[in-house]
């Protein structure tokens, strides 16, 4: 079946509509779109030309169009929110790949020719990022199924992947959050046992649990400021105290960037239990962690 005319009408929008943001007329060439299309998507103002060669529908972002006219794009840092990915903090300036290399005003330019994968960006945000801002970005892309830790394994071997490599082996596939992994990160920095996810009976997964007996939960508004997400807590609570376990709720924003008030409070707590006489350790074969498949 033959596409429609209307189809045709609308198809340089359609593909800078899939291809997101500024788009240059290359690639519309080889989606198939017609310079003939282009032209008649700009006279009836359905797209507009922000650069010579690169087009994009209105309402662009005044960055995007910025980046077109300098011949680049967002990239690294920059690029990872785009891709759903776990961000710690937003670069102080825009991260943009481009072909040509030379400096951009405002900008932290990456000399890339072609496209990038998603393994490059993560190798990108590894050198540009501290070891826990990369973290969070490599092991997010773990979590939500983007790559495997072996696919990462075979593209951090060349001999500047040191820091990437030595980034893999904090990695947790079980994470839940951008907060559990940044509180891992700072209480195993801190000398820590720290166990990710363990299972308490009735009660669900800890966040973390801490020397086999603190159990530590991050939470955030999302998940817990709402009536069923109250109820489910206190219910938790409950059950938490029946299997004899300690336990600390702390805001995930203290995980997030306030680690040494958490890890402050970790140590407070480790203290007043092991002042007790009978220190209330989780219960052998009551925490497990589940496999990874």
């Amino acid at each position: 079946m033959g596409t429609s005319k209307s189809t045709q009408k609308f198809r340089a929008e359609a593909v800078i509509a899939g291809l997101g943001k500024a788009v240059r007329q290359r690639d519309l060439l080889k989606l198939g779109v017609s310079t003939r299309q282009i032209r008649l998507a700009l006279d009836d103002g359905r797209i507009v030309r922000v650069a010579r060669g690169y087009y994009a529908l209105p309402g662009v972002e005044a960055l995007e169009i910025y980046l077109a006219r300098n011949q680049a794009r967002l990239s690294c840092m920059s690029k990872v929110a785009e891709l759903g990915l776990w961000l710690l903090n937003e670069p102080a300036a825009p991260h943009v790949a481009a072909a040509h290399g030379h400096p951009i005003p405002g900008c932290v330019v990456h000399r890339v020719m072609g496209g990038q994968t998603l393994l490059d960006l993560l190798r990108q945000c590894v050198k540009c990022g501290t070891e826990l801002e990369a973290l969070v970005i490599v092991e997010s892309a773990v979590v939500k199924g983007k790559c495997s830790i072996g696919s990462l394994r075979e593209a951090f071997t060349g001999r500047e992947d040191a820091a990437g490599r030595a980034i893999l082996d904090l990695i947790d596939p079980q994470s839940m959050s951008i907060a559990e992994t940044c509180g891992r990160y700072h209480l195993r920095k801190a000398g820590y046992n720290v166990q990710g996810q363990a299972y308490v009976k009735d009660a669900g997964h800890l966040d973390l649990l801490v020397e086999g007996v603190l159990g530590v939960e991050l939470d955030g508004r999302e998940f817990h400021d709402t009536a069923s997400g109250w109820e489910e807590d206190l219910r938790r609570d409950t059950m938490f105290v029946v299997n004899g376990v300690w336990r600390l709720r702390i805001p995930a924003a203290v995980a997030l960037y306030k680690p040494e008030l958490m890890l402050a409070w970790v140590s407070q707590a480790l203290a007043a239990i092991r002042s007790t006489q009978n220190p209330p350790a989780v219960p052998r074969g009551t925490c497990r962690r589940p496999e990874i498949v």
